[in-house]
């Protein structure tokens, strides 16, 4: 049995019920009844440590009458603005104006049956986004600064220029409240400029990525020309039940994620996984309930993995039988036409065995066909398993075939283009970060306020959904995306 990353709802009737119900307020008694009249309920499969199946009854995701997932107003996209003052930026363009500083955003929307999304709200985060640390089409340089919880109660979301996060609770219409604000992350060490999420369970673990500074610690005046960052860490936070957030002693680590690309749990909580741009290695991290592991001497349980492409960036994690796949793009230095796509098994010690790797050189398989492919959302479908790599100045999705055992098949160089082209300039444009909500596929247009939409089909091509563009260039200011994520 394979179990999925995004969990399939069923409509169920149980003769026994030899299990425990999960549900908020759920009771065996209530469920004998609903499946008395009839009523659909939802079950979510997942596994627990020992690798017993739990069944879990949440309180989303209505099921229809034909016994399929109910997509009219069951569910919802968030996005994450990066407000900023513009003017502020290293290598801002000449004469640019300066601006108020503005309150970081997250605009919440339902999705429609069609796929349409239809805006709820825009809640300040209490802190701001990046600004003097990085430029361009590319501001925080990493995937996921925006996540939803698993259980889909909480969203969470960076502020890269205050050095914090935030957390909001999910109300029943999808639309947000918030929940703790402005969260300092930078530990003990002060480390600066949060750019990634990741969350298991009740733990929510961040990855600062560091800041540009010269040998005296004092931040740059101008944009370093090979972009490395120094004073990185990761810290980990526990997660309440009212969505507020609490620093988990030991978590801190410091010298971890410097130029992070994205930070990802393993499916049992028990490794992190850190994509270091500075290094060319994907870092492994073993935990013991959320707190890094040390060996006697005190020494931090890691190792790291050289990636054979440069610049390992954006991770998703693919679930099967026995374990769990880990999927890692491969922006490649900006080589022309060779960015990429690999893909690791995880093993019980959480070391990664590689399945495809890509080369990086001419005439790699593996590689996208364009430049600069930085996010990769993996998705699972009635007709196959798909990943797609979203390339940022060329502005379209490479789609690649995932295999039951994690080989990778790139199928169309140019699955979906949102027609636009840029650089990693102050007014450059390009896609970022992106999100699956099956048959969906939602990408972040940067610089230009737009959420571009597409419809996955069978074969895993992408159907461009003209007509169900959101465009937000009067809302937003800057006209900025750069994290995405909903269900």
């Amino acid at each position: 049995m394979k179990f999925k990353r995004n969990l399939l709802s069923l409509s169920i009737t149980l003769s026994v019920l030899g299990l425990a119900a999960c549900g908020q307020g759920t009771t065996i008694e209530s469920l004998t009844a609903d499946f008395e009249n009839g009523d659909g309920i939802n079950v979510l499969l997942s596994s627990d440590d020992d690798g017993n199946i739990v069944i879990g009854f949440p309180d989303n995701a209505p099921i229809n009458d034909d016994g399929d997932a109910a997509s009219a107003g069951s569910g919802a996209i968030y996005a994450l603005t990066n407000q900023h003052d513009p003017s502020q930026q290293i290598s801002a363009a000449e004469g640019a104006a300066s601006e108020p500083e503005r309150a970081n955003q997250v605009a919440a929307y339902s999705r429609g049956e069609d796929g349409s999304l239809s805006l709820l709200g825009v809640y300040d985060t209490g802190g701001v986004g990046e600004n003097i640390r990085n430029s361009g089409a590319n501001p925080l340089a990493s995937q996921d600064p925006l996540i939803v919880s698993k259980d889909r109660r909480f969203v969470f979301a960076v502020n890269a220029g205050s050095e914090s996060i935030s957390s909001f609770t999910i109300n029943d219409d999808y639309s947000l409240s918030p929940a703790d604000l402005n969260v300092p992350t930078g530990g003990a060490s002060n480390a600066q400029n949060p750019v990634s999420l990741t969350q298991y369970e009740d733990i929510l673990y961040v990855v600062n990525t560091g800041n540009f500074v010269d040998e005296s610690g004092n931040e740059l005046a101008a944009l370093p020309s090979d972009r490395n960052r120094v004073n990185a860490s990761i810290i980990g936070f526990r997660i309440g039940d009212d969505g507020s957030l609490t620093v988990i002693e030991g978590s801190e680590l410091t010298g971890y994620g410097a130029n992070a690309g994205s930070i990802e749990f393993s499916d049992t909580g028990r490794d992190l996984y850190i994509t270091e741009r500075r290094t060319n290695d994907i870092v492994h991290i073993r935990l013991e309930d959320g707190v890094p592991l040390r060996y006697d001497s005190g020494e931090v349980r890691s190792t790291r993995i050289p990636s054979i492409t440069a610049q390992p960036f954006g991770t998703d994690l693919y679930p099967v039988e026995g374990g769990s796949i880990l999927l890692v793009s491969e922006g490649n230095n900006g080589a022309e036409g060779l960015s990429a796509l690999s893909t690791y098994r995880i093993e019980d010690s959480g070391a990664l065995t590689g399945i495809s790797l890509s080369s990086g050189v001419e005439g790699d398989p593996l590689a996208t066909g364009h430049t600069f492919g930085c996010w990769v959302e993996f998705v699972e479908t009635p007709n196959g398993d798909f990943a797609y790599v979203s390339n940022t100045p060329d502005g379209v999705i490479t789609s690649f075939a995932v295999g039951d055992e994690g080989g990778l098949t790139r199928l169309e160089a140019s699955a979906g283009t949102t027609d636009i082209a840029g650089d990693d300039t102050q007014n450059g444009v390009g896609v970022l970060d992106a999100e699956v909500a099956y048959p969906y596929l939602y990408q972040v247009v940067n610089n230009d306020g737009r959420i571009a939409q597409f419809e996955i089909q069978a074969d895993g091509s992408l159907e461009r959904m003209q007509e169900a563009e959101i465009v937000d260039n009067d809302l937003f200011l800057p006209r900025m995306f750069v994290g995405i994520a909903g269900f």
